[in-house]
């Protein structure tokens, strides 16, 4: 799966952000699952939906991929937590790719709740 096909799924939870790390859409899977709204996620930061304890980590990591351009985590599915819009710290399978949104560097992540 390319990005442009990754923004474009529909059935499954998918969150996209651009180089800034702000969220730039969701899609309907997305809100159905972890509760949250696109009026409450996009313009935001990431941050959001990313438990406390691992914003750090994930910030060091946004931070040293653009400045780097060296994508370790990108193409991969990798099992995080993510916050719910209620409060609930779910584990999930994360499957993020780089792409563009209108010209400039984006991300996206299809991410499916682990039972």
């Amino acid at each position: 799966m390319n990005f442009q096909e990754l923004i474009k799924v529909e059935d499954q939870p998918v969150i996209s952000a651009d180089f800034t790390g702000a969220i730039v859409c969701i899609n309907k899977a997305f809100t159905a699952e972890f509760g949250w709204t696109e009026t409450e996620l996009v313009g935001n930061s990431l941050t959001k939906i990313i438990p406390s304890a691992l914003r750090d980590a994930h910030q060091l990591g946004f931070s040293a991929y653009l400045a780097t351009d060296n994508a370790t985590l990108l193409g991969q599915h990798l099992d995080l937590e993510i916050l719910a819009q209620d409060g609930r710290i779910l584990m999930a399978e994360h499957f993020i790719l780089s792409g563009e949104i209108n010209g400039q560097k984006a991300f996206a992540a299809q991410i499916k709740i682990l039972t």
